[in-house]
């Protein structure tokens, strides 16, 4: 073989493909007619049912919102009907005591006295949470003379009877929400020291004091659930400092400290200057109602007292700590504290 040809024959050999090692021959399963038939079949059914019910989901949330709003609807008109029948009654109940002597009817002053008393009741009854109606119950009771024959004792206990019980609807109402303690006191000692208010439970006692020994001044602790989901605690003191027999009122001195921990709140040694929120005097009596005449704490919370039984010789009470939110139409929160509370709430949920 000559040199040339020896070339040839390679070049031949090595354009010979070559088979390839190890290679595998990928193929393709066939999908099974009966599964492609399920797909077809399968899938306008999932979109009927689903589409069936989202239109039973939509059609039936649009009848709750109708249902909804026609409730809404007529509370409203009747929520109008009852605030026009009330305003007409309130205008002409209120009007009545605006009046001149020379534009009221002919009646006697018995009868007079009589038809202001039930007067009063009416706007009782109705408007207390309302109006502050103490005012017009101490007018009432001065206009009522000790020489009137057989009607003073009768129009008294009238007007003290309606005053309770609106006070007593007020503190069940306010018990609810916060909490309510009561209390007695002998008003006798009031000639020689400050009377002492016997409040029984929730009382926080000085450790010292010797079995049988009356302090002077009462001191308790009161909590309630707060609007920050804990329970806020203040320790409170009252001291009764006065006898109005005439007005029918006591003067009392409160204390209330800051918002406290549940073992500082019971603390007798507490300093309620350095932990002080309020210390003030004022006038209560039998015609005070704690829903409208109440003192602001902070964080827009209140506490009252309200008169249950009072007579020469005896007291009985009501302190009662409570939420802003259960105060009266009368008292509004103040704007900073609103404010406090939409930033709380508003911080709350960013976390």
């Amino acid at each position: 073989m000559t040199e040339g040809e020896t070339h040839l024959g390679d070049d031949n050999a090595e354009s010979e493909p070559k088979p390839a090692t190890g290679s595998k021959t990928a193929t393709k399963p066939d999908t099974p007619a009966w599964l492609e038939i399920v797909k077809a079949v399968t899938l306008p059914l999932v979109t009927l049912v689903l589409g069936f019910l989202f239109n039973t989901s939509l059609n039936s949330r649009q009848d709750r919102e109708n249902n909804i709003r026609l409730y809404t609807e007529m509370m409203g008109h009747r929520e109008d009907a009852d605030s026009a029948l009330r305003k007409d009654m309130f205008q002409s109940i209120l009007a009545t005591f605006l009046r001149t002597d020379e534009k009221r009817n002919p009646l006697t002053p018995k009868e007079q006295l009589d038809q202001d008393v039930l007067n009063l009741e009416l706007l009782a009854y109705n408007f207390h949470e309302a109006l502050d109606l103490a005012p017009l119950f101490k007018h009432v009771r001065r206009r009522i003379p000790d020489e009137l024959a057989g009607a003073p004792a009768e129009l008294r206990s009238r007007l003290e009877k309606v005053a309770q019980e609106v006070i007593q609807k007020q503190v069940i109402a306010l018990s609810y929400a916060g909490m309510v303690q009561d209390g007695d006191s002998d008003l006798q000692k009031l000639d020689t020291l400050q009377a002492y208010i016997s409040f029984g439970s929730n009382t926080v006692s000085d450790p010292k004091a010797k079995p049988g020994d009356a302090p002077e001044v009462s001191r308790l602790c009161l909590s309630m659930d707060s609007t920050d989901g804990g329970r806020h605690y203040r320790q409170f003191k009252l001291e009764v400092t006065g006898y109005d027999p005439r007005a029918r009122e006591v003067q009392v001195r409160l204390y209330a400290s800051r918002v406290l921990d549940a073992v500082d709140c019971h603390q007798w040694s507490l300093d309620l200057v350095a932990n002080r929120d309020i210390d003030t005097s004022f006038s209560v009596g039998l015609f005070d109602f704690p829903l409208i005449d109440n003192t602001h704490l902070s964080d827009d919370e209140r506490c009252a007292v309200a008169v249950k039984e009072l007579t020469a010789h005896s007291l009985k009470i009501d302190l009662v700590y409570f939420p802003g939110s259960r105060a009266g139409l009368k008292d509004k929160p103040y704007y900073d504290e609103v404010v406090h509370h939409l930033l709380g709430d508003s911080r709350k949920n960013e976390h």
